[in-house]
């Protein structure tokens, strides 16, 4: 049987590994963060034209073919993505339980540890790799 397209919109959804369902417990818990991780440029570059082809646009409005590749982007339930700026790269593959970091490489493979992601820091804005 052959393995069902893993799709950007599905990472919305994704829970922290090891969480289990539970109630909100009041109205000001912080919502989740998910940040993308793209090893490489050729990675980024798939990432880009996935969210794209599902219809996510950066916040103001442009396509995410258009824009550079990076090496971090947050994802936005209102099917917006965004570059991260310095804090997200301080805290690469950490961040708390409100923060998901999800390997895009990993994702897009079909490998189970998609939310395993190795610390390396590259720099904000640094190039990718090829």
């Amino acid at each position: 049987m052959k393995a069902k397209k893993r799709t950007v919109a599905a990472l919305l959804h994704v829970k922290k590994a090891g969480e289990k369902k539970k109630r909100q417990k009041n109205a000001l818990e912080f919502p989740k963060h998910i940040y993308i991780h793209c090893r490489s440029r050729a990675i980024a570059m798939r990432f880009l034209k996935d969210a794209e082809a599902e219809g996510f646009l950066f916040s103001n409005g442009i396509k995410p073919t258009e824009k550079e590749p990076d090496d971090i982007y947050a994802l936005n339930s209102d099917f917006t993505i965004s570059y991260t700026g310095m804090f997200p790269h301080m805290m690469f593959g950490g961040g708390g339980d409100n923060v998901i970091w999800i390997d895009y490489g990993n994702y897009i493979s079909g490998a189970k540890d998609f939310q395993t992601v190795k610390r390396r820091m590259w720099g904000c804005g640094a190039a990718l790799t090829k």
